[in-house]
């Protein structure tokens, strides 16, 4: 959130205010009339629910993630995602071309939407050159994929029965004839060529996301697998394959990813999203591979900064999971891909594993995603089933820092109604945690063991302050974050009120975003000219809360919390401070 005129801004909030004051006492007195009725007490629910949605100005602390495709590809739809609290774009490379036309055009789409805080200030978005907003950019990598080549006779769907017989080969299968019926015998052609020598006698073999599963009968010496079908349905060409329980060898980057990486580079990805990776190796190859991009880039372009995309690492199959702990320990963050995962391992272990996932997460102060088939009923009703509600709503309250909408907002019939209803049961969830009055760890849950004595000093602080905020009923936690370390310690102890990191770099700013209850808000043009050091400590916490104010973050009588980090003076005894500072808002003297 970037600062603007405070006359400006106060006004428009004010407006914002009585209009939200009206209605509720309307919506009260609506309560008073059907006070005889046996629907009052949720009629009153529903008015105050109503007036909390209109007048709080955090929204929620979990963050929502929508991937953008046809359904949302017009400057309209992204706007109303914008507006309606996405927090990260997606933009899936699985399915772009080569030429980035359509990413480029979607990346600019989402970086000109204006923001909640330009749309408080009538006319000041056109005579403003800085950033509309400060909403993430996601780039989700193809990865290294198996699929299905052109089918025998190039036929574009091929029937498989039953019991039949499919031989599975690297060989081009295109200029075959096509089996005469569905019982074949068929042969399919896959673009794995260690398939041989990766599978046993024994070993499964999905198609098409599971939707056919093959059993290995005989493995030749030509590299022939032989399969017979468990069960029947229809194969296309370039559909998934998947080896359950079965170690690849891959590389961790096609030369696609290769291409996508750098331009994510070139133009300011936030966040990059690694497929199937698979072991800590893996991920260390996707950030030095990033790192080399920046480099040359930097070298090329010296006028401008570059900086790395952070790697969020998809966990998608076994593998991955049985080297889920070093993998976290590379990664700037995890995805909970549960696409691909409940086909690698048996579905009813998903849940387990998700859950395991986000609690190692949340103890090393890491973001987690939890994606896939979310409200996946909503891409063609309205509503979401009672299902998904609660799948959303469990992983919020198990901490989730942000979950993420796929097909529902990229090809759905209902982006909107979608996000709305996401919000809608984030917003539940949260609720039922805060009534609560506890802290979503104890401190031994929560690892912040570290060599370096400045990074313990500030999460002692950062815990402190969270504790603090939990029993002062604090408003907001206000943080001076010039690189994001200081707002990241404090995200890890799951505060229970948000976390306004203020920061002088757009870049810093928007590689917050998936942090849960961090709102990275962009301070002054004027004041980011200088350095942390070339600024007293005081008057960046004033133009923290002058800035608040003017937003509607916060208002004369909220108590607020600040914590910072100041450098020492020459003459000081120590290199740095961590401060923590607990105050009560009034109006300047």
């Amino acid at each position: 959130m970037i600062r603007r005129t405070a006359s400006a801004i106060s006004n428009k909030y004010t407006i914002e205010m009585m209009s939200s004051l009206r209605l509720h006492k309307s919506l009260q007195k609506a309560s008073l009339l059907s006070s005889h009725t046996n629907n009052n007490l949720s009629l009153q629910k529903r008015c105050l629910h109503a007036f909390k949605e209109i007048t709080s100005p955090f929204g929620c602390m979990t963050k929502v993630i929508c991937t953008l495709g046809p359904s949302t590809d017009s400057k309209e739809m992204i706007d109303k995602l914008v507006l309606h609290g996405m927090t990260v774009a997606r933009l899936n490379f699985s399915h772009a071309g080569d030429d980035y036309t359509y990413p480029t055009k979607l990346m600019d789409l989402v970086r000109n939407a204006p923001g909640r805080h330009v749309r408080l200030i009538d006319g000041a978005y056109e005579h403003n050159d800085g950033p509309k907003n400060i909403r993430a950019i996601l780039v989700d990598t193809k990865g290294p994929e198996i699929r299905t080549r052109p089918l025998q006779g190039g036929v574009e769907v091929a029937e498989i029965a039953s019991g039949a017989i499919v031989e599975i080969t690297t060989e081009d299968v295109s200029s075959d004839p096509a089996p005469e019926s569905a019982e074949g015998p068929h042969r399919i052609q896959v673009d794995y060529e260690s398939i041989a020598s990766t599978m046993e006698v024994g070993s499964k073999i999905l198609l098409d996301d599971g939707l056919i599963e093959l059993e290995v009968t005989d493995i030749d010496n030509d590299g022939i697998v032989q399969t017979v079908a468990l069960n029947g349905g229809p194969i296309k060409k370039n559909k998934g394959v998947n080896l359950p329980n079965t170690a690849i060898d891959l590389p961790a980057l096609t030369e696609k990813d290769k291409r996508d990486l750098k331009w994510s580079c070139e133009n300011g990805a936030d966040y990059v999203a690694a497929s199937f990776i698979r072991t800590g190796a893996n991920v260390r190859s996707v950030i030095a591979y990033l790192e080399r991009c920046v480099q040359e880039l930097q070298s090329e372009q010296p006028e401008k900064e570059f900086m790395r995309p952070l790697v969020i690492s998809k966990i998608e199959n076994k593998e991955g999971l049985d080297n889920f702990d070093e993998i976290l320990h590379e990664s700037d963050g995890i995805m909970v891909a549960r696409g691909d995962l409940g086909v690698e391992i048996p579905f009813r272990e998903v849940f387990a594993a998700q859950k395991m996932m986000v609690e190692r997460c949340n103890r090393v102060g890491k973001p987690v995603i939890v994606a896939t088939q979310m409200l996946d009923s909503m891409q063609k009703n309205p509503r979401p089933t009672r299902a998904e509600v609660t799948d959303v709503g469990t992983a919020c309250l198990d901490g989730a820092d942000a979950v993420m909408l796929s097909g529902e907002t990229a090809a759905g019939k209902y982006p909107l109604e979608a996000i709305k209803a996401m919000k809608g049961v984030l917003s539940e969830s949260e609720d039922i945690k805060l009534s609560k009055k506890q802290l979503y760890f104890s401190d031994h849950d929560v690892i912040t063991s570290s060599s370096n004595y400045l990074e313990e000093e500030m999460h002692v602080v950062a815990s402190s302050a969270v504790r603090t905020a939990l029993e002062m009923d604090v408003k907001a936690i206000i943080v001076l974050s010039l690189t994001g370390k200081t707002a990241r310690a404090v995200a890890m102890h799951k505060p229970s009120v948000p976390v306004l990191a203020f920061c002088t770099d757009i870049q810093v700013a928007r590689r917050l975003q998936l942090h849960r209850s961090v709102k990275p808000i962009l301070f002054h043009s004027c004041m980011s000219t200088k350095s942390e050091g070339g600024w007293r400590m005081a008057t960046l916490r004033g133009e923290a809360v002058r800035t608040a104010k003017e937003i509607g973050y916060i208002r004369n009588g909220d108590r607020v919390i600040f914590m910072d980090r100041s450098k020492g003076k020459k003459n000081d005894m120590f290199e740095y401070s961590h401060n923590i500072k607990l105050s009560t808002i009034r109006s300047a003297q």
